[in-house]
């Protein structure tokens, strides 16, 4: 994902997570918060509670690159969050994106 293209700062996960709506999937949670002055911005949590460090980072990296390759299928000016489930830590890269895939039809 490209810088601008990224939600980074607190108040923006806050605002998404107070203020927009939740979508549950098996191992990804989705918040979505529909903005009318910008583009789609996206980004990405993971607890502690998933894992250690290395754990983290590689759920973090396969959800990133899940996104990264399905941008398109992204609704279009919003602020979307996705979380980790604790179950994501023993998920397979096809699983995340199986779970991914349904979280965008609902």
């Amino acid at each position: 994902m490209k810088k601008e293209q990224r939600l980074k700062r607190r108040e923006d996960f806050r605002r998404v997570y107070q203020h927009g709506t939740v979508k549950f999937g098996r191992y990804i949670v989705m918040h979505l918060l529909p903005v009318s002055d910008s583009t789609t911005k996206v980004g990405i949590s993971v607890s502690k509670k998933v894992g250690n460090a290395v754990v983290r980072n590689q759920v973090k990296r396969r959800l990133r690159e899940i996104i990264r390759l399905n941008w398109e299928q992204l609704p279009e000016q919003h602020y979307v969050v996705f979380g980790a489930k604790v179950k994501s830590r023993y998920a397979s890269y096809q699983q995340l994106q199986t779970d991914f895939y349904q979280l965008l039809k609902v």
